[in-house]
């Protein structure tokens, strides 16, 4: 009797084992999700692409990069997201006082230093075959990745008012950090309740004679902490249940005034302002891939469980485009983490081993050997005197005024000195730093950078102000050739 049990014991173990084995093979069969001969007739491939260069997405790339996997960023048109507009953050675990910009530099820089790349571009658009992703950016570059995180945060909400559009970029803006130079000595506006519209309120109170917050209903919903550092800023005034019914400019001046309407008295009010600076909310900047993964009512990005896995295998989203809760930077990279290892789990998963790797690695992307810039691409000018000579003497002349701080033209910069290269000796391009050759900006009502001025012959030909992708720049340019 014994032995009959031993032998069926025996047996079933040996069932079991086969069906292990027959599974493990069929798993690893069935687990790569890649035809490697279709990889091999790729160009420009990459195993994790990182789309947007906040916390989230640079907190990816330390991962990926970490797990000694080929890891691109994609900066998009706003380096560094939402923290590299803001000055002082006192929230960053680990971290007293530090400046945002400060913060989101060493994070690229530990990024760079394990071996990820940065490309400063953005991207135009997301297709899908043999699930590899084709991703073609706004400099017209085409990368094939085998996995996408989605970290491109999200969108300042706009008040939709009459004036608001018509004075963009001419009083209008949402980043003191770039624009409040400009506004020295003047009176402006701060609309919103929050915590960035107080730290907005905080940087602008630096340069304004005057900052009022407008506030939509009877108390603000900073944290307490943010509004006790109001109290020591006499220049900063608060208006309570006032909205922002209309915005007013003249052309050679930008904003000039705005009506604000109490909401208890019904009563409407014209204030004379230089600048509006908007701080009402984000909206999550989901639209590049709504059509491939699954969003909310919203437009943030649904995520599986405590994953960043997206409803697309091979997607991953991070940040503030997918968290509508906290919307923090130490939250961002977090979640930005979590993405990162959830793409190398996910490339072991479908069978990118090492050796996989190694056979693709002659058909990677290069960012390595960029294209050499001629040394006088961008002139570097100090003074009026120089730059009213250069205008007159050069037949086409792009100027391209700066601040330090300001994230979109750190974006702009590589596209100009590209477009320079092509150009050649046909057209002078010409950097020129706002907080150095303040005469300038006077000059030509500068409220918002980067702002860029075409000249023929010594003439004011074209203006424009924002960082314009590489094809639309070529179109600004092509006007005086």
């Amino acid at each position: 009797m014994m032995q009959k049990l031993l032998k069926f014991v025996l047996m079933c173990c040996s069932i079991v084992a086969i069906g292990t084995l027959a599974s493990l093979f069929f798993v690893k069969k069935q687990a790569y999700a890649f035809d490697l001969n279709v990889l091999e007739k790729k160009e420009n491939l990459v195993p994790i692409l990182i789309i947007g260069s906040g916390c989230a997405g640079y907190s990816a790339a330390l991962y990926g990069a970490r797990g000694n996997v080929k890891t691109v960023v994609v900066v998009g048109s706003q380096p560094g997201g939402q923290l590299s507009t803001t000055t002082k953050v006192e929230n960053m675990p680990g971290l007293i006082d530090q400046l945002g910009p400060d913060i989101v530099h060493n994070v690229q820089k530990q990024c760079e230093h394990f071996g990820a790349e940065i490309l400063y571009d953005s991207v135009k658009s997301i297709t899908v075959s043999d699930r590899i992703f084709e991703v073609v950016t706004e400099g017209g570059l085409t990368i094939h990745a085998l996995t996408i995180i989605i970290a491109t945060g999200a969108l300042p909400v706009k008040l939709g008012v009459s004036g608001e559009e018509q004075w963009w970029g001419q009083g209008v803006t949402t980043c003191a950090i770039c624009d409040a130079p400009f506004h020295k000595g003047k009176d402006v506006v701060v609309i919103g309740g929050g915590d960035s519209a107080i730290e907005e309120a905080l940087q602008l109170a630096a340069y304004a004679k005057t900052v009022t917050i407008v506030v939509r209903k009877d108390a603000m919903r900073a944290a307490p902490s943010m509004q006790d550092r109001l109290k020591s800023v006499d220049t900063i005034n608060v208006l309570y249940n006032s909205e922002i019914k209309a915005i007013h400019g003249i052309d050679d001046s930008g904003v000039t005034s705005v009506e604000i309407y109490n909401n208890k008295t019904n009563s409407v009010a014209t204030k004379s302002v230089s600048g509006v600076f908007l701080a009402i909310g984000h909206k999550p900047n989901s639209g590049l891939v709504k059509g491939l993964v699954k969003v909310d009512n919203e437009g943030y990005i649904v995520t599986h469980g405590k994953t960043q896995e997206t409803t697309f295998p091979g997607i991953f989203a991070a940040g503030d485009v997918e968290d509508k809760q906290y919307r923090q930077a130490g939250v961002a990279a977090g979640s930005g983490i979590r993405a990162g290892l959830d793409a190398l789990n996910y490339l072991q998963t479908v069978g990118f081993t090492s050796s996989v790797a190694k056979n693709l690695e002659s058909h990677y992307l290069n960012l390595k050997s960029p294209k050499k810039i001629a040394k006088a691409a961008l002139v570097d000018i100090g003074s009026t005197q120089a730059f009213d000579t250069l205008i007159q003497e050069k037949p086409v002349v792009v100027v391209d005024i700066y601040t330090t701080f300001c994230p979109s033209c750190k974006y702009l910069l590589p596209t100009l000195e590209s477009v320079a290269q092509q150009l050649g000796d046909t057209v002078t391009f010409v950097k020129i730093n706002a907080d150095e050759v303040p005469e300038l900006a006077q000059r030509y009502k500068i409220s918002s950078v980067p702002s860029l001025f075409l000249f023929k012959k010594g003439e004011l030909l074209d203006q424009t102000v924002g960082a314009l992708p590489e094809d639309e720049l070529l179109a600004f340019i092509q006007q005086a050739l």
